[in-house]
């Protein structure tokens, strides 16, 4: 897997209904990311109380995918606009076992967990569809923690360097979360993967 694009983002407001909020949602495209444990230098958030856990510094996505929001949304969507740090040219989901560690670059990731998406979508986008239809496809793209802060640029590959278990992928995560959301929460799936090592304790109660 390849990084095409590496991106920041800074708070602006949008508006969408009459409402007006702020969000770093948009990211745009810079020539490296610094990767520190807690931040990626030049990403900052409107309510960083809410965001920037050091559970998720880095945040990746499928490159590939974007034609279809593009197509979705009837507009021209660049990479970044969806909120990752890394645009990978191709990214899935299923592929990524919780507490996977990955290099890019100089820095070695842990995959933590998917983004569940929130409302910001609709309001960086300008459509009010977005976030259900983002929730809809399992396309969640993929939160890490810093296990060794360094440098990464498009061109870098992220590439698998240590797997500690190989039962549960952020991918079921994410459809556990989706399925407890809708209430269609399957007992005995969720007990296992709660009883996964791997599995954050701030994930528990969502699955």
């Amino acid at each position: 897997m390849k990084v095409v694009s590496t991106n920041v983002g800074k708070p602006k407001n949008y508006t969408l209904d009459g409402v007006t909020i702020s969000t770093s949602m948009v990211r745009h495209s810079v020539p490296d990311l610094t990767i520190n444990k807690l931040r990626v230098e030049g990403d900052e958030f409107a309510n960083p109380e809410f965001h920037g856990e050091f559970d998720a510094v880095v945040y990746a996505l499928s490159a590939d995918r974007y034609p279809e929001w593009e197509k979705f949304l009837n507009k021209p969507f660049s990479l970044g606009c969806l909120g990752e740090n890394l645009s990978i040219d191709k990214l899935r989901e299923e592929d990524f076992y919780l507490g996977d560690e990955y290099q890019v670059g100089t820095a070695i990731l842990r995959a933590t967990g998917p983004r569940y998406p929130c409302n910001k979508l609709n309001y960086s986008s300008g459509d009010k569809r977005l976030q259900r239809e983002f929730e809809s496809r399992d396309w969640c793209g993929i939160y890490f923690e810093v296990v060794q802060e360094g440098k990464a640029k498009p061109g870098d590959m992220l590439t698998l360097v240590k797997r500690v278990q190989d039962q549960f992928t952020v991918l079921d995560l994410y459809q556990a979360m989706r399925a407890k959301k809708k209430r269609q929460r399957d007992d005995a799936k969720s007990a296992k993967l709660i009883a996964c090592e791997q599995l954050l304790e701030k994930y528990h109660k969502r699955v």
